[in-house]
């Protein structure tokens, strides 16, 4: 059974390790073997580590999966989220994803991943990500930044059972029972006007 939980300093010699399996697709992918996650220090983990957050997905007591982040203002940050190759593709880097959007609780969420990692793409997108902008470093090797934000807006789907109950309670209390209607209709819309909900983003292209 795979447990999700934060990772201990004691970690993160074996989190690094798995960084270096998991990132050798991706250096193939773009046939280059000195990019940052295959370059990337103990120390420069740690400072990721004192910085933000950290989750380990632990398999029989072996780490298996990892993701780390950091929040700015009303953003999180997410980075490295990375799974054992001999474990990909069972639903542990959409449960990390999940667990470390759970730990950190902002009103939006950032991530990128390379343009030819077809298979990251799709798991962000499948998640709620959206795709905002695209910039290419010096060595040529393009990155596609997503977000997910979250804003206040109507549900009137949630809120008016809400104000069903509420408008009834009141109807009772009052001896009126054609308050019900009227009030449920201004509770629920009340009430749905605080629930939150993914805002939809348009696709930019920002190249550098």
């Amino acid at each position: 059974m795979i447990i999700i939980k934060k990772a201990k300093p004691e970690d993160l010699d074996a989190i690094l390790e798995l960084q270096y399996a998991a990132y050798q697709s991706e250096a193939l992918l773009y046939n280059n073997f000195s990019i940052q996650p295959l370059t990337q220090t103990l120390d420069e983990l740690a400072a990721e580590y004192h910085k933000g957050v950290i989750l380990k997905a632990v398999d029989n007591g072996k780490i298996i999966g990892s993701v780390r982040a950091y929040a700015e203002g009303d953003t999180v940050y997410i980075g490295k989220l990375i799974v054992h190759p001999d474990q990909q593709g069972k639903g542990t880097g959409k449960r990390l994803l999940a667990a470390v959007e759970n730990e950190l609780h902002h009103k939006r969420f950032e991530l990128f991943t390379g343009f030819k990692s077809e298979r990251n793409l799709h798991l962000y997108e499948k998640a709620g990500y959206t795709r905002i902008r695209e910039t290419t470093i010096d060595d040529g090797i393009a990155f596609v930044y997503l977000e997910k934000q979250y804003e206040d807006s109507t549900n009137i789907a949630v809120g008016i059972p809400i104000g069903l109950v509420i408008g009834a309670i009141i109807g009772i209390i009052l001896d009126d029972i054609g308050l019900w209607i009227p009030v449920e209709l201004c509770i629920g819309i009340a009430v749905s006007a605080g629930l939150p909900r993914k805002k939809a983003n348009m696709w930019k292209r920002d190249k550098k």
